[in-house]
């Protein structure tokens, strides 16, 4: 397990449906020094559900998925940023994950925002994905899926070391966002991170980013700016994690549950 990881979220706007615009912007501003870096959810194109065939044409998730891949390559830096995606007559919300040596690693989201009607379209994720990063154990999610503790819920006897989670949050709802991602670091002992976007949508809702970056016992290690693209930055320490599970072995002490 490396001893630091250096992470960073590129908190951005989105131009809507314009995936190379996007890649673009989104190159310009990738630092060659992180080990992680995340962009928001639907990075490429925005949150376009009206749109599903022209934003999960195959050129453009072939194109999203190179892109990806580039920039871990370009970068030597796990990458990281979702797309929608068709599968048969569905649609599904990935999470790609690249890697510096050309594998891509994917989980689908898994709670549909019922609100918006998205299970009408979308099929759920069926599976909890952790990635190895420099071996530290990293658990992926998208978005909604952070205010279901029972999905992110940590293992005590297979425990995952940082949570990874990329959003289009409305400021509308942003306490919710700020909160649920301190607390999802402190229930299970785990770094955060959280990526959000910032603009107005193609739906005329505004987004005012509050990306964050958060210690295993939920201490805030950096905040973005509202309604400011930005690139933020933090240190992840393993030998800090460790300390802090060994000093409070909270996870022990938890309920065993099973998932259906």
């Amino acid at each position: 397990m490396k001893d630091e990881l250096h992470i960073a979220l590129i908190q951005s706007d989105i131009s809507w449906l314009d995936p190379e615009a996007n890649f673009a912007s989104f190159a310009d501003h990738m630092p060659l020094d992180a080990d992680v870096i995340l962009l928001p959810e639907t990075f490429a194109t925005g949150f376009a559900t009206k749109d599903l065939d022209v934003a999960t044409d195959p050129q453009t998730v072939d194109a999203i998925q190179a892109f990806l891949l580039l920039q871990a390559n370009r970068c030597q830096s796990f990458v990281g940023g979702s797309a929608f995606v068709k599968v048969d007559d569905r649609y599904r919300n990935r999470f790609f994950l690249a890697s510096p040596q050309g594998e891509l690693n994917f989980v689908d989201k898994r709670h549909m925002f019922s609100i918006a009607g998205e299970a009408e379209h979308f099929d759920a994720g069926q599976s909890q994905v952790t990635v190895q990063v420099h071996g530290w154990a990293m658990r992926l999610a998208v978005c909604y899926d952070l205010r279901f503790p029972v999905w992110l819920r940590n293992d005590p006897k297979d425990p995952y070391d940082a949570l990874l989670l990329v959003a289009n949050w409305p400021e509308s709802r942003v306490d919710a966002w700020t909160t649920l991602l301190r607390a999802r670091a402190m229930e299970n002992q785990c770094y955060v991170a959280g990526v959000n976007r910032v603009g107005v949508d193609g739906f005329k809702v505004p987004h005012s980013g509050q990306s964050q970056l958060i210690g295993p016992e939920g201490g805030l290690l950096t905040q973005g700016a509202t309604h400011q693209q930005q690139v933020l930055r933090a240190t992840w320490s393993s030998l800090k994690l460790k300390a802090v599970r060994k000093r409070y072995p909270f996870l022990n002490d938890g309920d065993a549950f099973t998932l259906d």
